[in-house]
């Protein structure tokens, strides 16, 4: 029971860590161009969130996968014209 616990305090901090690059990724590349993004720009923030959640190792853990629904959605309301149809 203990190395199951353990497990999951490993995986929530590894997805931790993982949300916080990802959002210092995003600041790096994308915070001064929030208005005027390119085609380029949005193909990039895309491919990292997809990356992201294609690759986050939650296993059915609702706790991680809520963790991980708040931080993508926050970057998705903070950099709209990368997520934008247009």
């Amino acid at each position: 029971m203990t190395d199951r616990l353990n497990y999951h305090d490993i995986l929530e901090e590894n997805l931790v860590l993982e949300m916080e690059w990802l959002k210092e990724e995003f600041e790096i590349l994308f915070e001064s161009k929030r208005e005027e993004v390119t085609v380029k720009d949005k193909k990039i923030a895309n491919d990292l969130l997809n990356y992201i959640l294609e690759n986050a190792n939650v296993h059915d853990n609702f706790i991680l996968l809520n963790v991980m629904d708040e931080i993508t959605t926050n970057i998705e309301k903070s950099y709209p014209s990368l997520f934008n149809s247009n």
